[in-house]
């Protein structure tokens, strides 16, 4: 088929195709850019958060009384639950920890290198654990110690403090050096912390950036007047039977409480909730402009096929097949696309350099691009085939009857 004819055809009605091949390129560029962001959402969700998420289960404890304001009334209760809970058959481990991982958020704080400039603060999510929380949360060590019970402030108030941080964290303040013994300011150099051990990985959704794995872990039994709030491992297998046993053993210890108990991944899905939320919006807004794209392609053909009735059927007349009307219109749609999509390309790349750089957006790759395309072509073909097939069908008697 010579490609000629239709370039013509297409320059007598220019504004038509240019508002088409305008269409498809705004589609093209966002469209792409949703594709990306949301396949960066969930990769958000799915990465590995260095927690036995199968097995661990989250219990939160809402308090009332008037002994709940004494700090060693508290402190007690602690301890007493955390050997509740470990005493339940099934469970490989228990701790106090504070804010619960994976729930989204918390605490949060800027850490530096004793002596170093502001320039070398990063932001890091703040835990307050028990002992027990290596076994607990299924984190890898990977240099240093754990965390011990002589580690535990015996009182509250400033003082130097030993933890846990991170290998992320560890490779932000001290690139290329083992952080093991290293000095942190937190916000005061009178009372620098001091690192003690490294774990491998923890991660934990915190509004994005490189600060979610970059986690320091301070010893404590936490607790607060109004909530207290536990992790307990399951030996595996042995979840569902444990769940149900958390609740009385901790009413056991102490009766004057609301106790909450959840799955770890239940906590995570709320915690992530707002990636989830963002990943279907943007799943509509790429069905609706698919949609309204397919829609004005589908449109413009069918306009097109009714505005050339009496050429289609001067073609047929002089012998013409079907098929050849049918690739006419399957073809000139393509180049229109072809354009539409060129032209979406570069609008694609320039506004995922800006998601990227300015919004942590998910970047375009290759093979994210090459489906974007093949999805946009195959939707403007779909579009195509029933006003082409209409046209291939005119009969040259009825098309031409006015001539």
């Amino acid at each position: 088929m010579e490609i000629g004819p239709i370039f013509r055809a297409m320059t007598r009605n220019r504004t038509k195709v240019a508002l088409l091949v305008l269409e498809i390129a705004v589609t093209t560029a966002i469209v792409l850019n949703c594709l990306a962001l949301i396949l960066d959402q969930r990769a958000r969700i799915g990465r590995d958060s260095g927690l036995d998420e199968a097995n661990l289960i989250s219990v939160t404890i809402r308090p009332w009384g008037a002994d709940y304001a004494d700090d060693a009334f508290r402190a007690d209760l602690v301890r007493r639950d955390v050997a509740a809970l470990e005493a339940v058959p099934g469970v490989a481990a228990a701790a106090a920890i504070r804010p619960t991982p994976l729930q989204g958020g918390g605490s949060s704080s800027q850490f530096k290198p004793l002596g170093a400039p502001d320039t070398a603060k990063v932001r890091s999510p703040v835990y307050t654990a028990d002992p027990n929380v290596l076994a607990t949360l299924g984190l890898e060590l990977v240099e240093g110690r754990a965390l011990e019970e002589r580690d535990v402030p015996v009182e509250s108030g400033p003082q130097i403090l030993n933890c846990l941080v991170t290998r992320d964290f560890a490779d932000a303040l001290f690139p290329g050096e083992s952080p093991i013994g290293k000095l942190i300011d937190s916000g005061s150099e009178e009372y620098p912390d001091v690192i003690v051990g490294v774990v491998a990985r923890m991660v934990t959704p915190y509004g994005g950036g490189p600060m979610e794995s970059r986690i320091v872990i301070y010893p404590g039994r936490p607790s607060a007047q109004n909530a207290m709030s536990y992790l307990v491992r399951a030996e595996p297998g042995e979840r569902e039977r444990v769940f149900g046993a958390l609740d009385p053993a901790l009413v056991a210890t102490q009766s004057e409480r609301q106790v909450t108990v959840r799955t770890l991944e239940e906590v995570k899905a709320g915690g992530y909730s707002l990636n989830v939320f963002l990943s279907k919006v943007l799943a509509i807004l790429m069905v609706l402009l698919l949609g309204v794209t397919a829609l004005g392609i589908f449109g413009t053909t069918s306009f097109s096929v009714t505005q050339r009735t009496k050429q289609i059927g001067t073609r047929r007349a002089l012998g013409a097949a079907r098929g050849e009307i049918l690739r006419h219109f399957l073809v000139e749609n393509s180049l229109i696309a072809a354009m539409g999509m060129a032209l979406g390309l570069a609008g694609a790349f320039a506004l995922n350099v800006l998601l990227v750089t300015q919004f942590e957006g998910g970047k375009l790759s290759p093979a994210l691009t090459l489906a974007g395309v093949l999805l946009i072509w195959a939707i403007g073909v779909v579009a195509t085939v029933a006003p082409a097939r209409r046209a291939s069908r005119l009969s040259p008697a009825i098309a031409t009857r006015t001539i």
